[in-house]
């Protein structure tokens, strides 16, 4: 059956005089003759017969436009969706119409909801400046209903877009949320200074500027933050988390020094307390250098480097081995360690030079994103530099090179290795077929392989259900 129309569907929804009014079922072609007796051809609507508090929780996973679209099912659900604990608004406009247009639906159905708390609150869309007091509103709405996740995650079509959603004086104030994401949404150094989010303990702030006295700000003013996101932000060169005793979680995704200090811009990190420790996304012009992680137990380093130009090609694989050195050497006493791509190449190159990787302390090791051949002797590297690991887990494509690890791991006890799908040039009735092909070619030779660790286990896991 066709769905509705979005527009044909919020036509009839925000009609004040047929709001809840149920649809015509006179003519409804689907429901079912009476004269229908066998209950055999009778259909029971189970999922009617929940509950409603049921219902509203499922219907809470879904976008706030399809949600309300579940009216017309029924007289029963014409206002079971007012009670969603989560509204979720989300819509890419590409014009500055379509914005407007989407402000005006979540400003109608802000207007018909009616639960005395929201646990979720998320908008996103492409934001504009004519669009700032509607867009306070709503937060005023969420923060009023004792909002416990707000999430204001905007986009931009244009990457230089002077339009950052400033956030509203009210919203540094005391707020009940424990969990605050920002995308595209400007802070004022001022009102960090005063900021009180005692009970937040999740915040994430996506492609925004963040001076390191806004960090700490941040810190002062959070005395439960537990988990700090920081994606392509810039404006800071240090992350001292003193400033916060209750920080265990930090994660860098991407960051970028000034043009002019290609190399020479270093980020510092000094966590005592940090239990956990991720550096993944693009580096430009920027190290990182950790000062004090004493209490790590999980780290991630999966970032990438930025090639610089030509004119400086030859001192930009030193600088990064040694920048990737030091920071092994610093997490040598983590217990679980993740490596990406871009780092195994580099310590792949280094092996190859004769330089292997620091002693590590890491009893769990994953392995992120494919590697080939050229990756093996990083890989080898890590290996023999960690006598004490326990388990290898390795999320990649299926690949002979199982055998060169199987080979080199002397005190693996297990090693889980991800089959993922991939249905590239394949027809969809014969994925699973070949799939399960593949994964006993895999068996058969993971089978055959020698192995360097009488007590090693090899697990196989696939996406094939």
């Amino acid at each position: 059956m066709r769905q509705p129309s979005e527009s044909s569907v919020n036509a009839t929804i925000w009609d004040s005089t047929s709001f809840y009014r149920t649809p015509n079922r006179k003519n409804n072609p689907l429901k079912r003759p009476r004269s229908c007796q066998n209950k055999e051809c009778q259909n029971v609507d189970r999922i009617s017969n929940l509950p409603d508090p049921i219902i509203q929780h499922i219907l809470s996973f879904l976008p706030a436009a399809d949600a309300i679209k579940t009216c017309i099912l029924s007289k029963r659900w014409d206002s079971v969706w007012t009670l969603v604990p989560n509204l979720i608004f989300r819509r890419e406009c590409s014009c500055s119409q379509e914005a407007e247009s989407f402000a005006v639906f979540v400003d109608k159905t802000l207007m018909h909801y009616c639960s005395p708390k929201v646990k979720k609150f998320l908008v996103e869309f492409e934001f504009t400046e004519c669009l700032k007091a509607q867009v306070d509103s709503w937060v005023e709405f969420a923060v009023r209903l004792q909002v416990e996740e707000l999430c204001l995650e905007f986009h931009r079509e244009i990457a230089d877009d002077p339009d950052y959603y400033y956030l509203p004086n009210f919203l540094y104030s005391n707020i009940p949320s424990e969990k605050l994401s920002l995308r595209f949404c400007a802070l004022s150094p001022n009102k960090l200074k005063q900021v009180s989010w005692m009970s937040l303990k999740v915040l994430s702030i996506s492609y925004n500027f963040v001076s390191n006295e806004m960090i700490k700000n941040i810190f002062l003013g959070c005395s439960l933050l537990e988990y700090l996101k920081l994606n392509q932000c810039h404006g800071f060169d240090q992350i001292n988390t003193n400033f916060s005793s209750s920080l265990k979680d930090l994660v860098v995704d991407g960051s970028w020094g000034p043009e002019d200090k290609f190399g020479d811009f270093v980020i510092t990190i000094k966590g005592p307390s940090l239990l956990s420790l991720t550096l993944t996304g693009y580096m430009r012009r920027a190290n990182y250098m950790l000062l004090d992680v004493s209490s790590l137990v999980e780290a991630n380093i999966g970032y990438r480097m930025k090639s610089c130009s030509l004119g400086c090609r030859s001192n930009w694989y030193s600088a990064h081995r040694s920048m990737l050195h030091d920071l092994l050497e610093k997490l040598k006493h983590v217990e679980k360690l993740t490596i990406g791509t871009w780092c195994l190449q580099v310590l792949s190159i280094s092996e190859v030079k004769g330089l292997s990787s620091p002693t590590s302390a890491c009893k769990y090791l994953t392995l992120n994103k494919k590697i080939n051949k050229w990756d093996l002797p990083g890989i080898a590297s890590l290996l023999q530099s960690s006598p004490n690991l326990q388990k290898l887990t390795i999320n990649l494509m299926p690949s002979n090179n199982f055998e060169f690890l199987l080979k080199n791991a002397k005190v693996l006890e297990k090693m889980i290795i991800h089959a993922q799908r991939d249905a590239v040039n394949r027809t969809w009735m014969s994925v699973e077929a070949q799939e399960l092909m593949e994964l006993l070619e895999l068996t058969q030779a993971l089978l055959s392989y020698p192995r360097a660790s009488p007590n090693a286990k090899v697990m196989l896991e696939s996406c094939f259900k």
